[in-house]
């Protein structure tokens, strides 16, 4: 996302571009949005998270002086959208200028350089409401009015990039043969001129990534009037009694349990110990210290998944804040911490902070004099 298309793309078109290092955005969020008011930004585009952690940390009294009203195109990708987050986000920035019509929902990936489908401009968020029961049980997204009980809300990334060509397989399908209807989850694959030709001196793993002339994205969804819908990705699915369970609807349930970090969940299948059947386990990061208090919060976290989705947690794990691995972006690792608690290292990373604190801590003192040299050096017209 950052280099395609906020690094090359603007050098094509000689467009000016601004730049924040990470860590700064992560540790003040507002300035991603005083940025936008500076240079009077029309185009920025973000993970989900980014959204969500503007609406946690920005305050009301850090909102004087915003005006996003000049922000036309508000990009959303690189990770599962939620609905609620965009609608939170603006709700909560109308009062300075932000219009909901400016997101655009967008799937992409490295392997098709880069855009896979976006959503139209000037639509904003658009999502698809159908019957969690038969999307999870059966692999088909029946419709349903958004207020039925059981109703779950995927968000419309847009059709194919021109020249593209997205369908849905049956993740069984060597062949690409035969593609699935309308509504129907399977594999997304892809086919077109932005689509790689290969894994650079690495013919084996050429070979996995393509079926039929099609790239296996290893997402699954479904195509519906020709617009994407994403479920999750293939390798991440739990699977309990031939039902699957996409992760981000166990993390978005866990999430709302009041004490439990929003944002700062992962949920996962694993094999072990027993290797007998799929547990499903549940981490998140809290800032409770007090271990009769983790204790509570577990078995809430427990309850509101059994209650949402009729499925039995078997292991609910709290961590500190801070300890659930992440990207240099801040996105979660869902198969690091299945590998850190199935090696039995996720617990003992929860009193191992000190270190993560003072590597986080280099990282931003980095980012912070790579940002001050970028001042100094344009200051003087460089």
């Amino acid at each position: 996302m950052g280099l395609i298309g906020f690094v090359i793309a603007p050098l094509y078109y000689v467009n000016t571009v601004s730049f924040l290092p990470p860590l700064l955005f992560l540790k003040r969020p507002v300035r991603w949005l005083e940025t936008i008011t500076r240079h009077r930004g029309n185009v920025s585009f973000g993970p989900n998270f980014a959204y969500a952690l503007c609406v946690k940390r920005i305050r009301e009294q850090d909102m004087a002086g915003l005006d996003l009203s000049t922000w036309r195109v508000a990009g959303c990708g690189a990770e599962p959208i939620r609905a609620d987050n965009l609608r939170a986000f603006a709700e909560k920035f109308a009062p300075v200028g932000f219009d909901e019509k400016a997101f655009v929902c967008s799937y992409g990936m490295a392997e098709s350089t880069l855009a896979v489908s976006f959503s139209a401009l000037g639509t904003g968020l658009q999502t698809d409401s159908v019957d969690g029961e038969t999307l999870w049980k059966e692999g088909k997204a029946v419709p349903v009015p958004a207020d039925s009980d059981g109703a779950s809300a995927l968000v419309q990334c847009g059709s194919a990039f021109e020249g593209h060509e997205i369908a849905v397989f049956a993740s069984d399908d060597a062949e690409s043969a035969r593609p699935l209807g309308d509504r129907e989850v399977g594999e997304l694959r892809l086919r077109g001129p932005s689509v790689m030709p290969g894994y650079f001196n690495d013919p084996d793993m050429t070979k996995e990534a393509f079926a039929g002339g099609w790239l296996r994205t290893g997402d699954l969804g479904y195509l519906a009037e020709g617009k994407v819908y994403i479920c999750g990705r293939s390798k991440e699915v739990i699977i309990v009694n031939g039902r699957n369970y996409y992760p981000q609807d166990l993390e978005w349930e866990a999430s709302r349990v009041s004490g439990v970090r929003k944002g700062n969940v992962i949920a996962f299948g694993t094999m072990k110990p027993h290797n007998d059947r799929e547990r499903v386990v549940i981490a998140f990061e809290t800032g409770a210290s007090d271990e009769q208090e983790k204790q509570a919060l577990k078995g809430e976290v427990r309850r509101v998944v059994q209650q949402a989705m009729g499925l039995t947690v078997d292991d609910v794990v709290a961590v500190g804040m801070g300890v659930l691995p992440k990207t240099s972006s801040g996105k979660l690792q869902r198969s690091k911490t299945r590998e850190l608690y199935e090696n039995g290292e996720l617990l003992i990373r929860s009193s191992s902070r000190d270190g993560d604190r003072l590597d986080a801590a280099k990282e931003f003192a980095k980012s912070q004099i790579n940002y001050f040299r970028h001042a100094i050096f344009r200051g003087r017209g460089g």
